[in-house]
C-alpha cells in the first residue's frame, strides 16, 4: 500500500487530478478510524477526515515521498485535526446531571440518590478533578486522550485523578454511600 500512495502522490504533485480521487479512496477507511478513535463520534470523526484531506492535499508538494513515510504524514495530519476538533469540543467537560445520573445506572441502591451524590462530588472536588473523573469514568477516555484534550501532562491528570478518587472516597464514607 506504501508503494502505491507513493506513486498516486507523486502524480498529484505532477498535477494528476484523477490522482487525488484515488489517493482519497485508498486512505479514507485509514483516516476516519483514526479520526473516530480520537473523538469517538461519527459526525465529528467525518470532519476531521475532510479537515485532514484539505490539509493534505494544500501540503502535497511538501511531501517528501522518497525520504518520508506517507502514511505516517496522513496519519498525523488526521490524529491532528482531530485533536484540534476535541480540543474546541471539550474545552471543560459539559456535563449534564441527568444523563450522568442515568448512565450511572441503579445496579445497587444508595441510601441517598444519585443526584445528591453528584452534588456532594461537585462540592468537594475541585473543578478540575472533576472534569478528569467524569471525562475518565463517565465518558471513557483514557487519561492520555485527556491530557491531550485538555493540554496538559499525564502526570498532572493521573495526579488530579488519584486526588479526586481520595476525595469521593472520603466523601462517599462520611456521607453513608454504598461503594
Amino acid at each position: 500500500m506504501l508503494k502505491k500512495l507513493n506513486n498516486l502522490v507523486k502524480s498529484m504533485q505532477n498535477g494528476n487530478a484523477t490522482a487525488f480521487e484515488d489517493f482519497y479512496n485508498s486512505t479514507y477507511r485509514l483516516l476516519y478510524s483514526v479520526a473516530y478513535g480520537v473523538l469517538r463520534q461519527k459526525a465529528l470523526a467525518e470532519d476531521a477526515v475532510q479537515e485532514a484531506f484539505v490539509a493534505i492535499y494544500k501540503g502535497m508538494n511538501k511531501i517528501d515521498v522518497d525520504n518520508y513515510n506517507v502514511i505516517n504524514y496522513i496519519y498525523t495530519v488526521a490524529k491532528n485535526k482531530a485533536l484540534n476538533i476535541l480540543k474546541k469540543q471539550k474545552t471543560h467537560a459539559d456535563i449534564d446531571d441527568e444523563v450522568l445520573i442515568n448512565s450511572l445506572g441503579d445496579k445497587n441502591a444508595a441510601p441517598r440518590p444519585c443526584a445528591s451524590l453528584l452534588d456532594d462530588c461537585r462540592k468537594i472536588l475541585s473543578a478540575d478533578e472533576y472534569e478528569v473523573v467524569v471525562l475518565s469514568q463517565i465518558k471513557g477516555f483514557k487519561r492520555r486522550e485527556i491530557a491531550e484534550m485538555l493540554g496538559s501532562n499525564i502526570n498532572t491528570i493521573t495526579w488530579r485523578y488519584q486526588q479526586a478518587l481520595k476525595k469521593l472516597k472520603k466523601v462517599i464514607k462520611e456521607g453513608d454511600y454504598e461503594l
